[in-house]
């Protein structure tokens, strides 16, 4: 679609932004639905139309698989509302997290799909603070949109954002204030200028919004912003954990929840943390090696567009796996290459069991036996007619958190 829109139909209204009314709406030379956010230019006030202008110019700037999506921009006559200033986006037909979460109140979401949405939105958070340069300002559920499936969650509203390399006003002249006060990391409730930290804290205030169907701090006021901004940015409190999230989950909000916001996790970080490292959803079948992943390497630019387009339609969870193929490319690179043996030897990384075997063959399942600390472990490590030399289990130990962070097998074979 892009900016190139000429005819569109607007529809009923499904949502309200920062500073703009959203309407779904049609396409008339495709058909294809919508989303358009407006303001009017001839009633609204000055600051919502420099913030809608601001979405503007920051969403033609970003491209992610975890940011709504932008189609376009136009201004249009409208019968009541005279000119219109319009903003085409995608349109996500799952709703809000917000809502999934309210409607769940009581039983709450499951946490894999918490974790899920929550990682979500970590990924769109790296890829604004370190590829963008972008703060989103305005974290929360109902910034959270979903697909039709609901398995793939979006950031969308930018009315807030702010770029990093803006000047002290934020570059609109309205202040480092911004967003939901309930939801404000201490740092931009005390006025000062968000650091990408501040979007950590909002998710963290996200994911408790998730887990109990409500915002974060209950026992506040919604109707009191200046209450609720007073004692965020100066109490010296975190909002209260639910008790029915896990202890990885906890450990996640601990470290979303510094107060100094140079001691928070960034949004890589976190998603390494083990409530959001480990998937919690699988939407296809498992690879038995490397070369069961799609091959877009060899392609041509045209044919390789195209393949990530089906795979983006295919499955929710594609773009991840595209980061997984490139990992694997890696690594056999690097098993190929002439550049010397693995370097055994590595800060962080514990042996943790060992088998050895002389020559011998593996059966058509693609198993060999060996014995682990139990005596008699089984490892599934290729297939038919490779000959094992030695499996070695290593795996990652995180010292502070006293907890096995990722695994990994690496299969030595001739």
């Amino acid at each position: 679609m892009g900016s190139d829109v000429r005819s569109w139909v607007k529809g009923s209204a499904i949502g309200t932004g920062a500073f703009g009314a959203v309407n779904l709406a049609w396409d008339e030379s495709t058909g294809h639905a919508f989303a358009v956010k407006s303001v009017s230019l001839s009633s609204s006030p000055v600051a919502s139309v420099q913030s809608l202008e601001r979405e503007i110019q920051i969403l033609r700037s970003l491209r992610s698989p975890y940011v709504v999506a932008y189609l376009g921009d136009d201004t249009s006559q409208e019968p009541r509302a005279g000119p219109c200033r319009n903003l085409h986006l995608e349109y996500m037909p799952g709703g809000t997290v917000a809502e999934s979460a309210a409607k769940a109140k009581g039983r709450s979401l499951d946490e894999v799909q918490v974790r899920a949405y929550a990682r979500c939105v970590a990924r769109a958070l790296r890829y604004l603070h370190d590829v963008a340069g972008v703060v989103h300002c305005d974290v929360k559920g109902r910034n959270v949109l979903l697909g039709r499936d609901r398995r793939v969650a979006k950031l969308a509203d930018f009315g807030a954002a702010v770029r990093i390399a803006d000047g002290s006003r934020g570059g609109d002249g309205r202040g480092w204030v911004r967003g939901t006060p309930l939801w404000m990391a201490p740092e931009v409730a005390r006025g000062e200028r968000p650091p990408p930290s501040s979007d950590v804290w909002s998710l963290g205030c996200t994911v408790i919004e998730m887990v109990t169907g409500a915002p974060p701090w209950p026992d506040m006021r919604t109707n009191d912003a200046a209450g609720a901004m007073l004692r965020i940015g100066y109490g010296g409190e975190t909002p209260e954990f639910p008790a029915r999230l896990s202890d990885i989950g906890q450990d996640f909000l601990a470290r979303c929840f510094r107060r100094d916001a140079s001691e928070r996790w960034t949004a890589e970080q976190l998603l390494r943390h083990p409530f959001l490292a480990k998937e919690g959803v699988i939407t296809g079948p498992s690879p038995r090696g490397v070369l069961d992943w799609a091959n877009t390497e060899f392609l041509d630019d045209d044919d390789d567009d195209s393949i990530k387009e089906r795979c983006t339609v295919s499955s929710s969870y594609d773009h991840q796996a595209e980061e997984m193929m490139d990992c694997a490319r890696g690594r056999v690179r690097e098993l190929a290459s002439d550049r010397g043996a693995f370097r055994w030897c590595s800060d962080g990384w514990e042996l943790i069991w060992c088998s050895e075997s002389k020559e011998e063959e593996i059966g058509e399942e693609g198993t060999c036996e060996g014995r682990g600390e139990s005596g008699d472990g089984n490892a599934v490590i290729g297939g038919a007619g490779v000959t094992a030399v030695m499996v070695v289990w290593a795996v990652s130990v995180c010292l502070e958190w006293g907890r096995v962070w990722s695994l990994d097998v690496i299969t030595c074979c001739h």
